[in-house]
């Protein structure tokens, strides 16, 4: 009878053990649903905010293509600095477009994010590249622009001198404003890499 009753407290000890291994396990399915989904709104967010960026520089790109051609345009800068400042800022709201193309496209994460970590990594190779573009791109502006205030423009010197700081300046914060954002468009990039790295390790 002893025997009997151990037996049935055992049975009864192992099927309470079992609800309870089933229960945590219910637990933790949740909390990695939970911690799942936080991470893939977390990833949405910041491909959003990227997305974001690249549609305010090309509306940048295009106001700034828009007025410099009427500023230009108004002192009787040549047709030559107006083509190449036309050219120049084309070319940065198409690069910008190109290489957040694919990004832009995306309206809905794909389940294990291959892709997205494929355009992440071409957009950050991109934009690694984008430097070695820029910057002889700007420093060719601005010599062309200054030797025209100098020898090309008729204006007197104090308006000439005048424009030639306005230049100096606006490249100097344009260049600093420009450098930031490339080092933040970078760091986020790596972020989102980071973070879908994380979201494998769960898988």
């Amino acid at each position: 009878m002893y025997g009997i009753m151990e037996k049935d407290r055992s049975v009864n000890e192992f099927i309470e053990m079992k609800a309870q291994l089933s229960l945590l396990k219910e637990k933790l399915d949740r909390q990695y649903i939970v911690n799942e989904r936080h991470l893939r709104n977390a990833i949405s967010g910041k491909l959003n905010e990227l997305n974001r960026h690249a549609i305010r520089m090309i509306a940048v790109g295009t106001v700034a293509l828009g007025y410099c051609t009427y500023f230009l345009s108004l002192y009787n800068f040549s047709k030559g600095l107006i083509t190449f400042t036309a050219i120049m800022l084309l070319a940065c709201i198409a690069a910008t477009y190109i290489q957040h193309r694919s990004l832009l496209k995306v309206k809905e994460m794909s389940a294990d994010m291959v892709k997205e970590t494929l355009d992440l990594i071409r957009l950050r190779k991109r934009y690694d590249r984008w430097m070695l573009f820029a910057i002889p791109l700007i420093i060719t502006w601005s010599v062309f622009i200054s030797y025209e205030i100098l020898y090309v423009v008729p204006m007197n010197r104090e308006m000439g001198y005048g424009m030639l700081a306005g230049v100096a300046v606006g490249t100097i914060i344009g260049g600093a404003v420009g450098a930031r954002i490339h080092s933040r468009t970078l760091k986020k990039i790596r972020t989102i890499l980071a973070q879908i790295d994380e979201l494998k390790e769960m898988s």
